[in-house]
Protein backbone atom coordinates (compact mmCIF):
# COMPACT_ATOMS: atom_id res chain seq x y z
CA UNK A 1 0.00 0.00 0.00
CA UNK A 2 1.05 3.56 -0.54
CA UNK A 3 1.89 5.75 2.44
CA UNK A 4 -0.64 8.46 3.22
CA UNK A 5 0.63 11.96 3.98
CA UNK A 6 -1.07 13.31 7.09
CA UNK A 7 -0.97 16.94 8.19
CA UNK A 8 1.82 17.89 10.54
CA UNK A 9 0.79 18.98 14.01
CA UNK A 10 2.41 20.52 17.05
CA UNK A 11 4.12 18.35 19.65
CA UNK A 12 1.33 16.97 21.89
CA UNK A 13 1.22 17.44 25.64
CA UNK A 14 1.85 14.64 28.14
CA UNK A 15 -1.83 13.64 28.43
CA UNK A 16 -2.18 13.52 24.66
CA UNK A 17 1.02 11.47 24.32
CA UNK A 18 -0.36 9.00 26.86
CA UNK A 19 -3.57 8.59 24.87
CA UNK A 20 -1.65 8.13 21.62
CA UNK A 21 0.51 5.49 23.32
CA UNK A 22 -2.60 3.61 24.46
CA UNK A 23 -4.01 3.62 20.92
CA UNK A 24 -0.70 2.46 19.48
CA UNK A 25 -0.38 -0.35 22.02
CA UNK A 26 -3.88 -1.57 21.27
CA UNK A 27 -3.11 -1.60 17.54
CA UNK A 28 0.08 -3.62 17.86
CA UNK A 29 -1.38 -6.97 16.81
CA UNK A 30 -1.42 -7.45 13.01
CA UNK A 31 -3.18 -10.40 11.39
CA UNK A 32 -1.18 -12.64 9.03
CA UNK A 33 -1.87 -11.88 5.37
CA UNK A 34 -0.65 -13.54 2.20
CA UNK A 35 -0.55 -10.88 -0.52
CA UNK A 36 0.24 -10.66 -4.22
CA UNK A 37 -0.02 -7.66 -6.54
CA UNK A 38 -1.66 -7.94 -9.94
CA UNK A 39 -0.82 -5.97 -13.07
CA UNK A 40 -3.22 -3.15 -12.18
CA UNK A 41 -1.50 -2.53 -8.85
CA UNK A 42 -4.42 -3.85 -6.81
CA UNK A 43 -3.44 -6.31 -4.10
CA UNK A 44 -4.96 -9.79 -4.05
CA UNK A 45 -5.10 -11.30 -0.58
CA UNK A 46 -5.97 -14.68 0.91
CA UNK A 47 -6.93 -14.35 4.60
CA UNK A 48 -6.55 -17.47 6.71
CA UNK A 49 -9.57 -18.62 8.69
CA UNK A 50 -11.56 -21.59 9.93
CA UNK A 51 -13.45 -21.81 6.64
CA UNK A 52 -10.26 -21.69 4.54
CA UNK A 53 -8.84 -19.01 2.27
CA UNK A 54 -11.15 -16.60 0.46
CA UNK A 55 -9.39 -14.20 -1.85
CA UNK A 56 -10.19 -10.54 -2.16
CA UNK A 57 -8.74 -7.61 -4.05
CA UNK A 58 -7.47 -4.48 -2.30
CA UNK A 59 -7.91 -1.15 -4.05
CA UNK A 60 -5.59 1.08 -2.03
CA UNK A 61 -5.57 4.85 -1.61
CA UNK A 62 -8.63 5.63 -3.71
CA UNK A 63 -9.11 9.43 -3.62
CA UNK A 64 -12.66 10.27 -2.56
CA UNK A 65 -11.83 14.01 -2.69
CA UNK A 66 -8.98 16.25 -3.84
CA UNK A 67 -7.05 17.09 -0.67
CA UNK A 68 -4.01 15.03 0.38
CA UNK A 69 -5.03 12.22 2.70
CA UNK A 70 -8.68 12.18 1.59
CA UNK A 71 -8.34 8.55 0.54
CA UNK A 72 -9.81 5.16 1.33
CA UNK A 73 -8.92 1.50 0.91
CA UNK A 74 -11.51 -0.84 -0.56
CA UNK A 75 -11.50 -4.63 -0.12
CA UNK A 76 -13.69 -6.53 -2.59
CA UNK A 77 -14.27 -10.31 -2.51
CA UNK A 78 -13.17 -12.07 -5.69
CA UNK A 79 -15.66 -14.04 -7.75
CA UNK A 80 -18.82 -12.45 -6.36
CA UNK A 81 -21.89 -13.59 -8.32
CA UNK A 82 -24.02 -10.64 -7.29
CA UNK A 83 -23.51 -7.04 -6.29
CA UNK A 84 -22.08 -6.61 -2.83
CA UNK A 85 -23.28 -4.63 0.21
CA UNK A 86 -20.59 -2.35 1.64
CA UNK A 87 -19.35 -1.78 5.19
CA UNK A 88 -17.33 1.43 5.72
CA UNK A 89 -14.92 1.43 8.66
CA UNK A 90 -14.07 4.69 10.47
CA UNK A 91 -10.89 4.50 12.55
CA UNK A 92 -10.42 5.80 16.08
CA UNK A 93 -7.51 7.66 17.63
CA UNK A 94 -9.07 10.49 19.59
CA UNK A 95 -9.69 12.53 16.39
CA UNK A 96 -5.96 13.43 16.29
CA UNK A 97 -4.32 10.04 15.54
CA UNK A 98 -4.67 6.86 13.52
CA UNK A 99 -5.45 6.17 9.91
CA UNK A 100 -7.30 3.73 7.68
CA UNK A 101 -4.74 0.95 8.28
CA UNK A 102 -6.27 0.49 11.76
CA UNK A 103 -8.85 -1.87 10.28
CA UNK A 104 -6.18 -4.47 9.53
CA UNK A 105 -5.09 -4.48 13.18
CA UNK A 106 -8.43 -5.88 14.32
CA UNK A 107 -8.10 -9.69 14.46
CA UNK A 108 -10.69 -11.30 12.21
CA UNK A 109 -11.84 -8.17 10.35
CA UNK A 110 -11.49 -9.93 7.00
CA UNK A 111 -14.15 -12.48 7.94
CA UNK A 112 -16.66 -9.83 6.82
CA UNK A 113 -15.13 -10.05 3.34
CA UNK A 114 -15.35 -13.84 3.45
CA UNK A 115 -19.02 -13.51 4.41
CA UNK A 116 -19.84 -11.54 1.27
CA UNK A 117 -19.29 -7.88 2.11
CA UNK A 118 -17.06 -5.34 0.44
CA UNK A 119 -15.27 -3.39 3.17
CA UNK A 120 -13.81 0.12 2.92
CA UNK A 121 -11.61 1.91 5.44
CA UNK A 122 -11.53 5.69 5.21
CA UNK A 123 -9.06 8.39 6.19
CA UNK A 124 -10.30 11.72 7.50
CA UNK A 125 -8.29 14.84 8.31
CA UNK A 126 -6.92 14.80 11.83
CA UNK A 127 -6.83 17.51 14.47
CA UNK A 128 -5.41 20.17 14.25
CA UNK A 129 -5.59 20.02 10.45
CA UNK A 130 -9.39 19.98 10.59
CA UNK A 131 -12.13 20.97 12.98
CA UNK A 132 -15.66 19.69 13.30
CA UNK A 133 -17.68 19.13 11.18
CA UNK A 134 -15.07 18.58 8.44
CA UNK A 135 -14.52 14.99 9.56
CA UNK A 136 -18.25 14.31 9.16
CA UNK A 137 -18.23 15.95 5.72
CA UNK A 138 -15.30 13.76 4.68
CA UNK A 139 -16.84 10.45 5.72
CA UNK A 140 -20.04 11.41 3.96
CA UNK A 141 -18.00 12.33 0.87
CA UNK A 142 -16.38 8.87 0.98
CA UNK A 143 -19.82 7.24 1.06
CA UNK A 144 -20.97 9.34 -1.91
CA UNK A 145 -17.79 8.44 -3.82
CA UNK A 146 -18.31 4.73 -3.25
CA UNK A 147 -21.93 4.92 -4.36
CA UNK A 148 -20.93 6.91 -7.47
CA UNK A 149 -18.39 4.21 -8.38
CA UNK A 150 -20.48 1.24 -7.24
CA UNK A 151 -20.75 -0.39 -10.65
CA UNK A 152 -16.99 -0.43 -11.17
CA UNK A 153 -16.47 -2.43 -7.97
CA UNK A 154 -19.67 -4.53 -8.14
CA UNK A 155 -21.20 -2.75 -5.13
CA UNK A 156 -24.95 -2.79 -4.58
CA UNK A 157 -25.10 0.76 -3.21
CA UNK A 158 -26.21 -0.44 0.24
CA UNK A 159 -23.88 1.00 2.87
CA UNK A 160 -23.35 0.36 6.56
CA UNK A 161 -20.89 2.06 8.93
CA UNK A 162 -18.61 0.61 11.57
CA UNK A 163 -16.42 2.64 13.91
CA UNK A 164 -14.81 2.48 17.31
CA UNK A 165 -13.95 5.13 19.90
CA UNK A 166 -13.68 8.49 18.06
CA UNK A 167 -14.57 6.57 14.91
CA UNK A 168 -17.71 5.34 16.65
CA UNK A 169 -18.71 8.93 17.41
CA UNK A 170 -18.21 9.89 13.76
CA UNK A 171 -20.05 6.81 12.49
CA UNK A 172 -22.98 7.39 14.86
CA UNK A 173 -23.24 11.05 13.88
CA UNK A 174 -23.05 10.30 10.15
CA UNK A 175 -25.73 7.67 10.70
CA UNK A 176 -28.23 9.88 12.52
CA UNK A 177 -27.70 13.06 10.45
CA UNK A 178 -29.13 11.87 7.15
CA UNK A 179 -30.35 14.96 5.30
CA UNK A 180 -28.92 17.50 7.79
CA UNK A 181 -27.50 20.24 5.49
CA UNK A 182 -24.91 21.58 7.95
CA UNK A 183 -23.37 18.12 8.31
CA UNK A 184 -23.55 17.10 4.65
CA UNK A 185 -20.85 19.34 3.19
CA UNK A 186 -19.84 19.66 -0.46
CA UNK A 187 -16.50 17.83 -0.43
CA UNK A 188 -15.76 15.57 -3.39
CA UNK A 189 -18.54 13.81 -5.26
CA UNK A 190 -22.00 15.31 -4.88
CA UNK A 191 -25.29 13.83 -5.96
CA UNK A 192 -25.44 10.31 -4.47
CA UNK A 193 -26.90 9.91 -1.01
CA UNK A 194 -24.65 9.75 2.05
CA UNK A 195 -27.36 8.13 4.19
CA UNK A 196 -26.78 4.67 5.66
CA UNK A 197 -29.09 1.96 6.96
CA UNK A 198 -26.98 0.36 9.69
CA UNK A 199 -24.29 1.49 12.15
CA UNK A 200 -21.96 -0.49 14.42
CA UNK A 201 -20.60 1.80 17.14
CA UNK A 202 -18.07 0.32 19.55
CA UNK A 203 -17.07 2.35 22.63
CA UNK A 204 -17.90 5.70 21.07
CA UNK A 205 -18.40 8.97 23.00
CA UNK A 206 -21.63 10.78 22.16
CA UNK A 207 -22.60 13.48 24.65
CA UNK A 208 -19.29 15.36 24.74
CA UNK A 209 -20.53 17.66 27.49
CA UNK A 210 -20.11 14.69 29.85
CA UNK A 211 -16.37 14.81 29.14
CA UNK A 212 -15.90 18.38 30.38
CA UNK A 213 -13.05 18.39 32.89
CA UNK A 214 -11.90 14.86 32.03
CA UNK A 215 -8.09 15.27 31.96
CA UNK A 216 -7.54 12.74 29.16
CA UNK A 217 -10.61 13.37 26.99
CA UNK A 218 -11.47 17.07 27.38
CA UNK A 219 -8.40 18.27 25.39
CA UNK A 220 -8.96 15.73 22.61
CA UNK A 221 -12.68 16.47 22.23
CA UNK A 222 -12.09 20.23 22.49
CA UNK A 223 -9.50 20.03 19.71
CA UNK A 224 -11.97 18.11 17.56
CA UNK A 225 -14.67 20.75 18.08
CA UNK A 226 -12.25 23.68 17.66
CA UNK A 227 -12.47 24.99 21.23
CA UNK A 228 -8.86 25.76 22.27
CA UNK A 229 -9.82 26.71 25.83
CA UNK A 230 -11.44 23.32 26.49
CA UNK A 231 -14.89 21.80 26.12
CA UNK A 232 -16.40 24.23 28.62
CA UNK A 233 -15.59 27.03 26.17
CA UNK A 234 -17.43 25.38 23.26
CA UNK A 235 -20.63 27.01 22.09
CA UNK A 236 -23.65 24.98 23.23
CA UNK A 237 -24.90 24.70 19.66
CA UNK A 238 -21.61 23.08 18.58
CA UNK A 239 -21.76 20.52 21.38
CA UNK A 240 -25.37 19.82 20.48
CA UNK A 241 -24.64 19.46 16.77
CA UNK A 242 -21.82 16.96 17.47
CA UNK A 243 -24.12 14.71 19.50
CA UNK A 244 -25.78 12.01 17.35
CA UNK A 245 -28.71 11.95 19.78
CA UNK A 246 -29.59 15.52 18.77
CA UNK A 247 -30.58 14.45 15.27
CA UNK A 248 -32.82 11.53 16.19
CA UNK A 249 -35.82 13.79 16.78
CA UNK A 250 -35.72 15.12 13.22
CA UNK A 251 -34.70 11.84 11.58
CA UNK A 252 -37.45 10.28 9.50
CA UNK A 253 -36.06 6.81 10.15
CA UNK A 254 -32.89 6.33 12.16
CA UNK A 255 -30.61 3.57 10.93
CA UNK A 256 -30.42 0.33 12.83
CA UNK A 257 -27.67 0.42 15.48
CA UNK A 258 -25.50 -2.19 17.13
CA UNK A 259 -23.62 -0.84 20.15
CA UNK A 260 -20.79 -2.52 22.02
CA UNK A 261 -18.95 -1.29 25.12
CA UNK A 262 -16.77 -2.84 27.80
CA UNK A 263 -17.82 -2.29 31.39
CA UNK A 264 -14.12 -2.01 32.37
CA UNK A 265 -13.53 0.87 29.93
CA UNK A 266 -11.62 3.56 31.83
CA UNK A 267 -11.28 5.87 28.82
CA UNK A 268 -14.83 6.30 27.47
CA UNK A 269 -17.46 5.65 30.16
CA UNK A 270 -19.98 2.89 29.54
CA UNK A 271 -22.64 5.51 30.26
CA UNK A 272 -21.97 7.08 26.86
CA UNK A 273 -23.30 4.02 25.03
CA UNK A 274 -26.12 3.66 27.55
CA UNK A 275 -27.24 7.21 26.69
CA UNK A 276 -27.34 6.47 22.98
CA UNK A 277 -29.15 3.17 23.55
CA UNK A 278 -31.84 4.92 25.59
CA UNK A 279 -32.23 7.65 22.96
CA UNK A 280 -32.53 5.12 20.12
CA UNK A 281 -35.17 3.22 22.08
CA UNK A 282 -37.11 6.45 22.66
CA UNK A 283 -37.00 7.19 18.93
CA UNK A 284 -38.46 3.75 18.22
CA UNK A 285 -35.32 2.66 16.41
CA UNK A 286 -33.85 -0.81 16.02
CA UNK A 287 -30.93 -1.21 18.40
CA UNK A 288 -28.88 -3.90 20.08
CA UNK A 289 -26.53 -3.10 22.96
CA UNK A 290 -23.74 -5.48 24.02
CA UNK A 291 -22.16 -4.78 27.41
CA UNK A 292 -18.96 -6.83 27.53
CA UNK A 293 -18.04 -7.72 31.09
CA UNK A 294 -14.42 -7.18 32.10
CA UNK A 295 -13.46 -5.64 28.76
CA UNK A 296 -11.57 -2.36 28.38
CA UNK A 297 -11.71 0.33 25.69
CA UNK A 298 -9.60 -1.62 23.22
CA UNK A 299 -11.45 -4.94 23.24
CA UNK A 300 -11.69 -5.28 19.41
CA UNK A 301 -7.87 -5.27 19.16
CA UNK A 302 -7.43 -7.92 21.87
CA UNK A 303 -9.46 -10.55 20.02
CA UNK A 304 -12.68 -10.19 22.02
CA UNK A 305 -14.73 -10.54 18.82
CA UNK A 306 -13.43 -14.09 18.44
CA UNK A 307 -13.66 -17.18 20.64
CA UNK A 308 -13.53 -17.46 23.59
CA UNK A 309 -16.07 -14.65 23.78
CA UNK A 310 -16.25 -12.53 26.93
CA UNK A 311 -19.29 -12.70 29.18
CA UNK A 312 -21.91 -10.14 28.16
CA UNK A 313 -25.34 -8.70 28.63
CA UNK A 314 -27.32 -8.23 25.41
CA UNK A 315 -30.21 -5.76 25.25
CA UNK A 316 -32.37 -5.35 22.16
CA UNK A 317 -35.18 -2.97 21.33
CA UNK A 318 -37.22 -2.56 18.19
CA UNK A 319 -39.96 -0.13 17.24
CA UNK A 320 -40.69 1.15 20.77
CA UNK A 321 -41.30 -2.39 21.95
CA UNK A 322 -40.23 -3.88 25.24
CA UNK A 323 -36.49 -4.16 25.75
CA UNK A 324 -35.33 -7.77 25.80
CA UNK A 325 -32.31 -8.71 27.91
CA UNK A 326 -30.23 -11.87 27.62
CA UNK A 327 -26.72 -13.18 27.12
CA UNK A 328 -26.82 -14.33 23.49
CA UNK A 329 -25.54 -13.98 20.85
CA UNK A 330 -21.88 -13.14 21.49
CA UNK A 331 -20.50 -9.97 19.93
CA UNK A 332 -18.62 -11.61 17.06
CA UNK A 333 -17.95 -11.03 13.40
CA UNK A 334 -20.72 -13.53 12.65
CA UNK A 335 -23.07 -11.30 14.68
CA UNK A 336 -21.84 -8.18 12.86
CA UNK A 337 -22.32 -9.86 9.49
CA UNK A 338 -25.85 -10.97 10.44
CA UNK A 339 -26.66 -7.43 11.57
CA UNK A 340 -25.44 -5.86 8.33
CA UNK A 341 -27.02 -8.57 6.19
CA UNK A 342 -30.40 -7.95 7.82
CA UNK A 343 -30.38 -4.19 7.32
CA UNK A 344 -28.42 -3.66 4.09
CA UNK A 345 -30.97 -4.79 1.59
Amino acid sequence: MHAVALPSRPRPGRRTRQLVALVAAAAACLGALVTATDASGAERTAPAGPTGPATYTTHADLPYAAAPGQTLDLYVPDGARKKLPLVVYVHGGGWFGGDKSELQRIPGWDSLVKQGFAVASVNYTLVPGARFPQQIHEVKAAIRYLRAHASGYRLSGEVGLWGGSAGGQIAALVGTSCGVPALEGSIGTTGPSSCVDAVVDLSGPHDLTALIGNPALDPAAAGYLGCPAGLASCAPEVLEQANPITHLASSRRPPAFLLGHGDADTLIPLAQSQLLFSALKASCGKVGFFTLHGQDHFFPFSGALSEPYPERTVQTSRGCGTTRTGTEPPLSFTTLASFFRTHLR
